[in-house]
């Protein structure tokens, strides 16, 4: 992680300042800013973001701490840094980890102490996910020209990725970094968040990007400052949470108060019901929860043989004889491209969601509007979900004491 995330993120137990100690701190490639990044405190020199200077950001971003500690200076709750990725982490969840990093919790078993036995409502989804991101390895760069796709239809044109440049983006719900590697191309700083182990593949599809950052942190326990981001978005997420509309509303609260944009994707009742009710076999989803999460992945490599074998490689072949434009509008077709594993990881996403939601145009606008989002639009996206986006104003109250 790079120093500079220290004006981002707050403890998610009592959203205090945290400070760093560092374990291992390397050099790495950083990037020529042209304007101090830090708006609140510069980490690097331990002073106020006043005091800093072009120079000192740039050597910030060629810092990378890949082993730490951060520490709440309010109630002293104590997060690791593993792998150059700030764990903020509730200490139930954090024991799910231990087995993943045997290493970095042998030379500092401090961070585990008192969660033997813990368990916690997340558990089975985080163990579940994280062994897809990291076991199943999910695609990376080389389908990149996809992920631009993927980014240009969920933001939609009113929101060109070229205008992405020198925005300060969080993507809440990064999966393994798609959508970062797309904004940090087109020259945005970005912050990815995700509650599983897959940000250790994010992180790693995005270490050629110096002003992309990753956190794993439960996002309803806000680990962010308010008011920091130009834009946040989540494509793909809120329908699979518990109460879709209290985590849209947290994440509402991280987009700058003058004019920040809020974007998502959800999962829309026309059309894609039915295409998500196929792919994930509802059946066999209801019987993959009962299982362990090594059985859902022998589950899930038998679904993408059978969907391989009848599905995607009949479509791969008429690809081939001119029907391209045609099977590009069918569900799942971006799987055609991708090798083996990673369908198999697709399968499994689908069948380790434990939740799924879908959505009309009026429930979106009663969020947007009950936010207090404004100009908000809500547009349909091929009749298998729906994008949204609406931004931010200073409350009125407030403009009349300016």
């Amino acid at each position: 992680m790079k120093r500079r995330l220290l004006d981002l993120i707050v403890c998610p137990a009592c959203r205090g300042q945290l400070g760093l100690e560092a374990y291992e701190e390397v050099r790495v490639a950083g990037c020529a800013v042209a304007t101090v990044a830090c708006a609140r405190r510069c980490a690097w020199l331990g002073r106020s973001a006043d005091e800093a200077g072009v120079e000192d950001c740039r050597r910030c971003y060629a810092s990378d701490v890949v082993e730490g500690a951060l520490t709440c200076q309010e109630c002293g709750v104590r997060f690791p840094v593993i792998e150059g990725v700030p764990r903020l982490l509730r200490p139930a969840l954090l024991a799910c980890m231990r087995y993943r990093y045997r290493e970095f919790f042998a030379r500092h078993p401090e961070f585990l102490a008192g969660t033997e036995g813990m368990g916690d409502r997340l558990a089975d989804t985080f163990d579940s996910f994280t062994r897809q991101r990291l076991d199943l390895q999910p695609p990376g760069p080389e389908v990149a020209h996809q992920w631009i796709e993927h980014l240009r239809r969920n933001l939609g044109r009113d929101i060109p990725v070229e205008t992405l440049r020198g925005a300060l983006v969080l993507d809440v719900g990064c999966g393994f970094g798609r959508h970062l590697y797309v904004a940090s191309e087109h020259g945005a700083e970005v912050v990815g968040v995700d509650v599983c182990g897959g940000v250790d593949v994010a992180r790693r599809n995005n270490l050629g990007h110096p002003r992309c950052h990753v956190v794993q942190a439960d996002v309803m326990e806000r680990p962010f400052r308010e008011e920091s981001f130009d834009i946040v978005w989540s494509f793909g997420v809120r329908h699979h949470m518990p109460r879709p509309r209290v985590g849209f509303e947290a994440l509402t609260r991280f987009a700058r108060g003058d004019g920040g944009l809020v974007v998502i994707w959800v999962y829309g009742y026309r059309g894609m019901a039915l295409t998500y009710r196929l792919s994930h076999m509802r059946m066999l989803h209801r019987v993959s929860r009962r299982l362990s999460s090594r059985a859902r992945v022998s589950a899930s490599k038998a679904v993408a043989a059978l969907l391989s074998a009848l599905y995607w490689e009949p479509l791969r072949a008429a690809r081939h004889v001119r029907l391209r434009r045609l099977v590009d509008r069918l569900p799942l077709t971006e799987y055609v491209e991708h090798r083996w594993i990673a369908r198999v990881a697709g399968v499994h996403d689908r069948l380790s969601t434990p939740i799924t939601h879908f959505y009309d145009r009026q429930k979106l606008l009663e969020w947007f509007r009950a936010a207090e989002l404004e100009r908000v639009r809500v547009e349909d996206t091929d009749r298998r979900g729906w994008r949204a986006h609406g931004r931010r104003s200073t409350p009125k109250m407030a403009l009349s004491k300016v």
